[in-house]
């Protein structure tokens, strides 16, 4: 039940962001906006996001570090955003548009870093790496189903798809609020507190890694994927394939907590991941066939899940005890920076530029390289951190 509670929340919250960014020129242009300026209303959306996720983070460590629950200003929020986002099919002026999507995006951030405090600080006596990649998996499968939801929606009205994918993203966080109460009660005597452990070191070489793996996953997937396509199958086709990175990361986003993988820290799996991750996509820029380019484009897809999910157990592990929730909202700050880049980088043209355009191609893979790079610079200057940090939960284990 929990797993599908923190599943159905991220689906919910990434279709929400499929239908927003399928339906705004339609909005645009019923409000009075320029197609032309539809990018910067959505690197407006971003720019709120990288600020809002990492103070609603902060937040969630201070709501949770006064062990009051969360699930209640959660779910206030999440009515807020839902009110604003059902209010945007029906806005006829260019200056309440932007402010409703100010609203939503917003308040939408309260979706992302605050059910990861919960599952670290609320379920730490679940298989809480689990939960995480749960609500990673709903991710996937929303973006797995997102090029379908497009071509079937682009004639629709856009009322009623807000409208269902707000209902069932406030039905979601009721479920959560339920669990998180019911995780409190349960817990409440029988957990005792958990204690700090050993500070780890420049841990800004993490977020820089992770910025990295973002603007190679951005690009990948919304700039390059594609036209690579295009070379082998029509464009009435294209949706067929344009899912399968998507279906990789579904499968790649539990792997983590597979018996073979679960012996290993987040650390060890990001890099290795960003590694393997670096090669196949390489491997998919030099592909000669379309099965080929499938099979790779599936691989990426399946570590790019296993680089999220680590990267999240990552955060949780950094900010344990106390800033999970800045962490988290760190992480997903980083992305929303990367998105920024790729939206601007396309709607400004430069990615048409001569020189541009030859190292497209060839940028994810080194993107993910430098990351690899990055991280194993992180993990070598805190080797003996990471042993401490360890060995910590099996001590409160023996004393136990």
């Amino acid at each position: 039940m929990r797993a599908l509670v923190f599943c159905s929340v991220q689906f919910l919250l990434a279709v929400t962001w499929t239908l927003y960014v399928a339906f705004l020129p339609q909005l645009a242009a019923q409000a009075g906006i320029a197609r032309t300026h539809v990018a910067l209303i959505l690197m407006m959306d971003q720019v709120i996001f990288v600020a809002m996720d990492f103070t609603v983070g902060v937040a969630a460590d201070r709501v949770a570090n006064a062990m009051r629950r969360l699930g209640g200003w959660m779910l206030g929020l999440s009515v807020v955003s839902a009110l604003a986002f059902v209010l945007l099919p029906q806005v006829t002026s260019p200056s309440l548009l932007l402010g409703l999507t100010a609203v939503w995006a917003a308040t939408s951030s309260a979706l992302r870093a605050p059910p990861m405090v919960i599952i670290a600080r609320r379920l730490h006596a679940t298989a809480s790496s689990f939960l995480v990649g749960c609500s990673l998996l709903g991710i996937g499968l929303a973006g797995a189903v997102a090029p379908l939801l497009t071509a079937r929606l682009r004639d629709a009205s856009p009322m009623l798809p807000f409208l269902a994918a707000s209902a069932g993203l406030v039905v979601a966080v009721v479920a959560l609020r339920w669990i998180e109460s019911a995780a409190t009660r349960q817990d409440a005597d029988a957990a005792p507190a958990l204690a700090a452990s050993v500070a780890l070191k420049r841990v800004w070489l993490l977020f820089a890694a992770v910025w990295m793996l973002a603007l190679g996953f951005q690009i990948h997937t919304t700039v390059n994927s594609a036209p690579v396509y295009l070379r082998f199958v029509t464009a009435a086709e294209l949706v067929r394939v344009m899912s399968v990175f998507w279906i990789g990361f579904a499968l790649g986003a539990l792997l983590p907590e597979a018996s073979p993988l679960r012996r290993y820290p987040p650390y060890t799996l990001l890099l290795t991941a960003a590694t393997l991750g670096a090669l196949s996509l390489f491997g998919f820029t030099v592909a000669g066939s379309l099965e080929a380019i499938l099979a790779m484009q599936c691989l990426a897809g399946g570590l790019w899940g296993i680089m999220f999910a680590s990267t999240a157990n990552a955060a949780l592990d950094a900010g344990h005890v106390g800033r999970e929730g800045m962490y988290t909202g760190l992480v997903f700050a980083v992305l929303a920076v990367a998105a920024f880049m790729r939206i601007a980088l396309v709607s400004s043209g430069a990615s048409k530029t001569a020189m541009l355009a030859s190292l497209l191609p060839w940028l994810p893979a080194v993107a993910w390289s430098v990351g690899a790079l990055l991280l194993a610079a992180f993990l070598s200057g805190n080797l003996t951190c990471l042993m401490a940090r360890r060995q910590v939960p099996r001590q409160q284990v023996n004393s136990g």
